[in-house]
C-alpha cells in the first residue's frame, strides 16, 4: 500500500495512550458491510456503514461529549453511509452515531465509551493509569473504553483514537481498495479513470492526511525504509501515471505490480525489517477480494480460486 500503511507502526504527533492491546483496538468492528438504499434505484448490496454507536454517561464534562463528535467525523470519512433506507425515513427512525448511555444500549451495536463517568465503568470497577483504550466483551457486543484519570487524559485518548486509529484507518481502507481497483482499472485500459483515481483525495491520496500526521517521524525512518518509501511514491505519482499517459498497458501493470512489492517489503519484512505487524480485521480487509472480482481479476482455475493477476511471483504469498 502507499506510505500511510508502512507508517501505521510509528508513533505520530498525538502521545500513544495505555493500550492492553493496540492489535485489539486496531481490529475493534468500527464499520461493517450491509445492504443500503433499498427500494431505491441505487440500492447497493454492500456499503460500508457504521458498526458502533458512541456514547457517554449522562454527567459526562461536557469536553469529553464534544470529543466523541471528533470520532464520529473520522467514522464517517471511513463509511459511505449511516445505512439508510426509505423505511426508516418513513418511520423517522433515522440512525445516529452518537447517543447518550440508555440510547445507546437499546441500538444493539458495539460501543465506543467515551469516558469514565458511566454505570459500565462503575459496574466494571475499572481504573486508569493514564489516558487509556481498553476494548472488551460485555453483554454480547464488543466495547471500546476511552477512559483515563481525569478530563485531560480522557480527551488525549479521545483524541488518539479519532486521528491515529479511526482517521488512519479511513485514509488506509480506501487508499488499499483504490489501490485494488486501480489494477482493474488498467486491465480494462480505462487510462483516464486510473489518472483520476490516483490523484481523487479521497482514492489514492487519500492517505494525504495520514502522511501528513506521520511527516515528523520521516527524519527517524532507516535509510532503508526511506529508499522503499521513495521508490513507492515515486512510482505511483509519477512513473505509473506517465504510463498510463502514454496508454501503456504492460507497463502500467508492471508498475503497479512492482509497487505492490515495496508493500510487501513492510508487510512481510523483504530486505528490509518488517514494520507492518498487524493483521488486520479479514471482514473489513477482505473487501478488497471482491473488488478485485468485480473486474475479472479473480478466477477460478481446476476448481481452485486463483489471484494471480495481483498475487504472483514477489507477491505470491496472501495474508498475513
Amino acid at each position: 500500500m502507499l506510505l500511510l500503511i508502512l507508517l501505521a507502526s510509528f508513533g505520530m504527533v498525538l502521545a500513544k495512550p495505555i493500550l492492553d492491546s493496540f492489535e485489539e483496538v486496531k481490529r475493534f468492528p468500527f464499520i461493517t458491510y450491509k445492504p443500503a438504499w433499498t427500494g431505491t434505484p441505487a440500492q447497493s448490496e454492500e456499503v460500508a456503514v457504521p458498526n458502533v454507536v458512541i456514547t457517554y454517561g449522562k454527567n459526562e464534562d461536557k469536553s469529553i461529549v464534544a470529543s466523541a463528535s471528533q470520532i464520529a467525523y473520522y467514522l464517517g470519512q471511513w463509511t459511505d453511509d449511516m445505512g439508510l433506507t426509505p423505511k426508516m425515513v418513513k418511520e423517522g427512525k433515522l440512525p445516529s452515531l452518537i447517543l447518550p448511555w440508555t440510547k445507546a444500549l437499546e441500538s444493539g451495536k458495539n460501543l465506543i465509551v467515551v469516558g469514565t463517568n458511566n454505570p459500565l465503568v462503575k459496574e466494571l470497577g475499572l481504573t486508569f493509569k493514564g489516558p487509556t483504550l481498553k476494548v472488551i466483551e460485555w453483554k454480547g457486543r464488543k466495547v471500546l473504553i476511552v477512559g483515563g484519570r481525569n478530563t485531560q487524559e480522557v480527551l488525549k485518548a479521545s483524541g488518539f483514537l479519532a486521528h491515529r486509529v479511526v482517521g488512519f484507518k479511513a485514509g488506509a481502507y480506501k487508499t488499499f481498495f483504490s489501490f485494488v481497483k486501480l489494477r482493474g482499472l488498467i486491465e480494462h485500459e480505462n487510462y483516464t479513470a486510473a489518472i483520476d483515481l490516483i490523484r481523487d483525495s479521497s482514492g489514492l491520496s487519500a492517505c494525504g492526511k495520514n502522511m501528513s500526521l506521520a511527516a515528523p517521524m520521516m527524519a527517524k525512518f532507516p535509510p532503508e525504509v526511506k529508499k522503499v518509501v521513495k521508490k513507492r511514491n515515486r512510482i505511483m505519482y509519477v512513473e505509473l501515471v506517465k504510463a498510463l499517459e502514454a496508454k501503456d498497458k504492460d507497463k502500467a501493470v508492471n508498475l503497479w505490480k512492482e509497487a505492490m512489492f515495496t508493500c510487501y517489503q513492510c508487510h512481510q519484512g523483504i530486505n528490509i525489517k518488517r514494520l507492518r505487524k498487524f493483521v488486520p480485521n479479514p471482514e473489513i480487509h477482505s473487501k478488497h477480494q471482491r473488488i478485485a472480482q468485480s473486474f475479472g481479476l479473480v478466477k477460478k482455475v481446476n476448481g481452485q480460486v486463483s489471484c494471480t493477476a495481483c498475487h504472483s511471483g514477489r507477491t505470491e504469498h496472501r495474508g498475513y
